[in-house]
């Protein structure tokens, strides 16, 4: 019960690959899956663990994080989950050769709101992909897409640091290439409510693809 209770718990969320969402093969009549594993490094106006003593906490986003994935394809549909560190997203999406749109979402058992607003528990997003094959084995692609974001928040309750986490919604666009299995990506994101700026540098390979 812990563990499945830490799934939900405060923890970073950020805008899964789209590359690797546009790299399950397909097989006509079958399930295909892929699994795949990863790293982000973010840079820019990032929250660096500023500690907030009239509110008695402190948030920090990271600079980089793992990120491990699973999804099942089916014709042009996909659907799977996706660990970004420990927190998980469930995934889901409709892709064709060249057009892709990606959803993913989950629920927290803790969350927190640095403005004294109600915190709403939600985060996740919707991202449009454009992918031009340029051959088999070597293609590129652009994405936008608009995010609810999560990081990390220490609420230093009663001396137990039990994570929560606060939110920011983001819009953004992207790039990457894929050769084979393997794919890098690079990402801007605008923070809406705050004038901070994003870039996240994404690396992926896929297994049993």
């Amino acid at each position: 019960m812990r563990f499945f209770t830490a799934l939900f718990a405060g923890c970073s969320s950020h805008p899964p690959s789209a590359a690797q969402f546009m790299n399950v093969k397909k097989e006509e009549g079958k399930f295909n899956k892929s699994f795949i594993i990863g790293a982000s490094l973010r840079s820019g106006d990032i929250y660096k663990g500023t500690s907030h003593i009239h509110e008695d906490y402190d948030d920090e986003e990271g600079f980089a994080n793992s990120d491990f994935s699973l999804l099942f394809r089916y014709s042009h549909f996909l659907v799977g989950g996706s660990f970004e560190n420990a927190s998980f997203r469930f995934i889901m999406g409709f892709r064709s050769k060249y057009i892709g749109l990606q959803g993913w979402g989950s629920i927290e058992a803790t969350s927190v709101s640095l403005h004294r607003n109600k915190a709403i528990p939600l985060l996740g997003g919707l991202m449009l992909i454009e992918e031009y094959p340029i051959s088999d084995v070597f293609r590129v692609g652009l994405s936008e897409h608009f995010s609810r974001n999560a990081y990390k928040v220490d609420s230093h309750e009663e001396g137990i640091g039990f994570y929560s986490s606060n939110h920011y919604n983001e819009f953004g666009i992207g790039a990457y290439f894929t050769y084979e299995d393997f794919s890098f990506e690079f990402r801007y994101g605008r923070e809406i409510d705050e004038p901070r700026n994003r870039f996240y540098f994404m690396t992926h390979y896929a297994f049993f693809n």
